[in-house]
């Protein structure tokens, strides 16, 4: 059968592709792990995402970064770094305590719809 040189050159050839075709096959059929690599290269810049809020200080205490508020427990500092809210709504607020949800906070006078989005995600009860 490999007697003929044509045979041998048939069957080397065949061999040859069926290496070839394994070699280029073998990283779907086996993939490597993804590890993810160290660069040294400065990271793009972020474009289109909205700007941090900045939240006042007070004397007292520094901004509220992070967590939330208890309305119920809160001083009358702690209520002021909270965004738009000044000494005079901030004592509106203790008087109007206790508070259960943000329906008896929308009670207090000074306190509409724009000021319940900003604080519903800073504050608790």
């Amino acid at each position: 059968m490999f007697t003929d040189p044509h045979n041998r050159w048939s069957a080397a050839l065949a061999l040859a592709a069926l290496l070839v075709g394994g070699w280029s096959l073998w990283p779907a059929a086996f993939p490597a792990p993804l590890v993810p690599t160290v660069s040294h290269e400065a990271l793009p810049l972020a474009t289109g995402l909205p700007a941090a809020p900045e939240y006042k200080a007070t004397a007292s205490i520094a901004p509220l970064i992070s967590g939330q508020l208890n309305l119920n427990t809160a001083t009358e500092e702690q209520l002021e770094s909270l965004p738009k809210v000044g000494p005079a709504l901030a004592g509106r607020i203790i008087a109007g305590r206790p508070f259960r949800s943000l329906a008896d906070l929308d009670a207090v006078k000074g306190i509409g719809e724009s000021l319940m989005k900003t604080l519903s995600p800073l504050v608790t009860f």
